[in-house]
């Protein structure tokens, strides 16, 4: 039995901060946190509404760690009540990977950087595919989507969190990869979502549904590369991604069909490839068009892209390397994760890119200093341009994750100063998300979970978006939940 909370501690306090927050189980969740217990008061305004967030609640299977990629999908929503309380239910997504082993007690099936065995012969009979549904969580017909990269989202019902089984809306995407971030077209009432075929080339199909999950448009659109792709960008005529070309180690591949590596592990950034990005056109058939940037990118997480007199205006977070094993200072199954490894890596910075109609070039601009991930803007705001962008980010510029600190962007006066408040030392800052207000779309709260490992305490912050370096105006006191990778703001209609 390994004993990973040991070789944290050796390896100093933010370690052991980090660990307990990624390794955290609560399990299932039905708890009130009286108006009493919290330290401000929570703004009238969300009353009614709910923070939604996913991520991996159960990393630590057994003896041996999943690759946080891999941890078996936990969904929370915090309701917001009119008494001033906050109610948390949180429960896990219930996939036959989960049931499997919660049975058996250790890792039964391979993910992305994990392998369940440290026999190769092993792994390479565990072929059954590992949807854990941990990386988003959306509402959408009626219900909640948990959603991963390797297969269909789950669907969740949207009061008590009870996993109905996958969403396939109909059998029209049973199979297929299907990317965990989706987009709402809030204008069209659309949920667009990208399904992705990877070889030596890629192959997307964006499809739109409407509000009772019915297929209402698709586009098939290969791209002429193998690439990395986790999320991409709506506007009114465009879909839009960065190219993230990908090399493959060969010698790695071949281990990991012999069942000795992992997939992340075989997988690297094309360094000599420039930088690209692509606009598939949405409303017609029209070719693929591909433009040249100023230099190499990646991008894991944009933040939002609009059109302006023709133009097309991108937001990203955009670093000029990925390294896919070691993500969240993952080391491997038996040893503690270090969340000093990613400070060696140059982290992903907010740029905004501009298309002009028609250029087979772009140019960009870097908005923030700061090492940012995880941009978010106004939910109701995909494909149309908005006032203002929050992330998280790292008081010390020159690191990116983990993070301590959450961000907001003025996107109307892009030579105004990041705002930017900072948790206390070793405490971990999660996604911000934005809970707009009804009168203007660059006011309302933002809300952030705040993880304190080393107290074994987390701390959901409410802070008045327009002035977040005052601090929360609402602290709520919760148990140390398992860091989320991303979340919504979930407001009933009418409301």
């Amino acid at each position: 039995m390994i004993k990973l909370q040991d070789d944290a501690h050796r390896l100093g306090v933010r370690a052991r901060s980090w660990n307990n927050a990624l390794l955290a189980r609560p399990g299932d969740l039905d708890l009130s946190i009286e108006a009493s217990r919290i330290e401000g008061r929570v703004p009238a305004a969300l009353t009614r509404g709910r923070l939604l967030s996913n991520g991996p609640g159960w990393t630590k299977v057994g003896d041996r760690l999943a690759h946080p990629f891999d941890g078996h999908g936990y969904v929370r929503a915090f309701s917001f009540e009119a008494d001033g309380s906050v109610r948390l239910r949180a429960r896990f997504v219930d996939t036959p990977t989960y049931r499997e082993e919660l049975s058996a007690g250790r890792l039964v099936r391979r993910g992305l950087g994990t392998n369940p065995s440290p026999h190769f012969w092993k792994n390479i009979v565990a072929t059954r595919a590992r949807n854990v549904a941990n990386t988003t969580v959306q509402r959408w017909s009626g219900k909640l989507l948990a959603a991963w990269e390797g297969g269909a989202p789950y669907s969740l019902d949207a009061d008590s969190l009870e996993t109905h089984g996958e969403e396939t809306f109909g059998g029209v995407i049973a199979g297929q990869a299907t990317l965990a971030h989706m987009k709402l077209d809030e204008a069209m009432k659309r949920l667009v979502t990208c399904s992705v075929k990877l070889g030596r080339t890629t192959s997307l199909t964006f499809r739109e549904f409407d509000e009772a999950g019915k297929l209402v448009h698709t586009r098939d659109v290969d791209l002429p590369s193998s690439l990395f792709i986790h999320d991409f960008v709506i506007t009114p005529h465009w879909y839009g991604l960065f190219s993230n070309l990908l090399s493959m180690k060969f010698g790695t591949l071949g281990r990991v069909l012999l069942g000795g590596a992992t997939l992340v592990e075989a997988i690297t950034t094309d360094l000599e490839a420039p930088g690209a990005l692509y606009l598939v056109p949405r409303t017609s058939d029209a070719p693929l068009r591909t433009v040249t940037l100023p230099d190499r990118a990646f991008a894991v997480h944009y933040g939002n892209a609009f059109e302006r007199d023709g133009a097309v205006y991108l937001d990203a977070c955009l670093s000029p390397d990925i390294d896919f094993a070691s993500a969240f200072g993952f080391q491997g199954p038996t040893v503690p994760i270090d969340p000093a490894r990613p400070d060696a890596d140059e982290p992903g910075r907010l740029f905004r890119v501009v298309v002009q109609d028609g250029a087979d070039r772009g140019t960009w601009t870097q908005l923030a200093p700061h090492g940012l991930d995880f941009p978010r803007v106004h939910p109701a705001h995909d494909g149309r341009e908005t006032p203002v962008l929050f992330g998280a980010a790292r008081a010390a510029l020159k690191h990116g994750a983990p993070f301590d600190s959450v961000v907001r962007k003025d996107l109307m006066d892009l030579e105004r100063p990041a705002d930017v408040w900072t948790a206390p030392e070793n405490v971990f800052v999660g996604e911000p998300i934005f809970a707009p207000a009804a009168e203007r779309e660059d006011e309302g709260h933002l809300l952030a979970m705040l993880y304190d490992g080393l107290r074994e305490v987390s701390t959901l912050a409410i802070f008045d978006a327009k002035s977040l370096s005052s601090g929360p105006v609402a602290r709520i006191p919760m148990p140390l939940m398992p860091y989320a990778f991303h979340g919504a703001w979930d407001e009933p209609a009418g409301s």
